[in-house]
């Protein structure tokens, strides 16, 4: 079987964590080059897969004209997503790019025209649609199980990417980020609302505040949301919230309520009214947890299997879009102090 051939440009600690393991774990990718400006990053993969027969540049750009690869998995900050995606799909590479999709929505249509211009693949990494518990969700929605949906509430918290990566410092300068814990967090949250009911959002109202960190950009976001049968949805996303990772779901339906993740991470819990008054249960192993050495998920090889035709995308370029329209005009509310509608 032909093995898809994979340079990856970012090699920081989502590359480290997701895209290096996988894509050398996969039986459809094979790890062909690696780029990154650091020295540092660069010798510590180095030592790493000295085994591997990786090759390394500094120059993302050397890389895509020395290698023969067939696809690119963007992981840099989010001010270069759309220079670096544009640039491997113009020299007729398929690519992956971390969320969120660009800083801006001109930036992301862009992108699309390009891959379609090239007719490459152009997927965006919204990870949180390949979680068993999410799937699950989006099942039960379906179903009908809820009856028609009324009002859906969304967290994803936690104490801040310095937490997490070794050169965090660039999620808190504006020029680089653009968004601060709603483009990092809330965009997942944006997305999953989409993907589990099957609705669009249509207007927003926006509250973005800086509390604690030395930041340029949000570490509090908050956003009420109507969605396109007329209910209501709530998103919550920060870098503030201390002891504790929170990253829910509850859909509130007509019939019955369902939360995902809000009582116990591995557990989907439902409260019926109808037919019958009951509360269920469904326990799912989760794909990792933060201790493991790698994130063990199916991101890379779905969208290998997407290039290679063997599937259909689960998450499209469109997807990362719409993602990022809402959290603009999120961006725009707050600053009008006013909802607005995502046109």
């Amino acid at each position: 079987m032909r093995k898809l051939k994979v340079g990856v440009v970012g090699a920081g600690k989502i590359s480290e964590v997701l895209h290096i393991p996988n894509t050398i774990l996969s039986e459809y990718t094979k790890l062909v080059a690696i780029a990154d400006p650091s020295e540092q990053r660069l010798e510590y993969f180095k030592k790493k897969l000295e085994d591997q027969k990786v090759r390394f540049y500094e120059d993302y750009q050397q890389m895509l004209e020395k290698e023969e690869i067939d696809a690119v998995i963007v992981a840099v900050p989010n001010a270069l997503h759309a220079k670096v995606s544009i640039a491997a799909l113009e020299k007729g590479k398929n690519v992956l790019v971390e969320k969120p999709m660009a800083t801006n929505s001109k930036e992301a249509l862009k992108m699309i025209e390009t891959a379609k211009k090239n007719e490459k693949v152009l997927m965006v990494n919204q990870s949180q649609r390949f979680f068993p518990h999410h799937i699950k969700a989006k099942e039960i929605v379906q179903s009908g199980l809820l009856g028609e949906i009324r009002l859906v509430k969304t967290m994803f918290g936690h104490a801040g990417p310095e937490n997490w990566s070794p050169n965090a410092s660039w999620f808190f300068d504006k020029d680089i980020a653009m968004f601060g814990a709603l483009g990092d967090l809330g965009v997942h949250k944006v997305d999953l609302i989409r993907y589990i009911t099957n609705l669009e959002i249509v207007e927003c109202a926006g509250f973005l505040a800086t509390l604690e960190k030395r930041a340029t950009v949000e570490d509090v976001a908050s956003a009420l949301l109507k969605l396109s049968n007329s209910a209501l949805a709530t998103l919550d996303s920060n870098w503030i919230t201390k002891g504790l990772e929170e990253n829910y779901i509850v859909v509130y339906g007509e019939k019955g309520t369902m939360k995902v993740g809000q009582i116990d991470p591995t557990r989907i819990d439902i409260y019926l009214e109808k037919p019958v008054r009951m509360h269920g249960e469904i326990v799912l192993k989760p794909l990792f947890t933060n201790e493991d050495p790698y994130w063990k998920m199916p991101v890379v090889d779905h969208f290998a299997k997407v290039c290679l035709g063997l599937e259909e995308p689960i998450v499209k370029a469109e997807d990362g879009y719409i993602a990022v329209k809402v959290v603009e005009k999120i961006f725009e509310s707050a600053k009008k102090g006013q909802a607005v509608k995502i046109v």
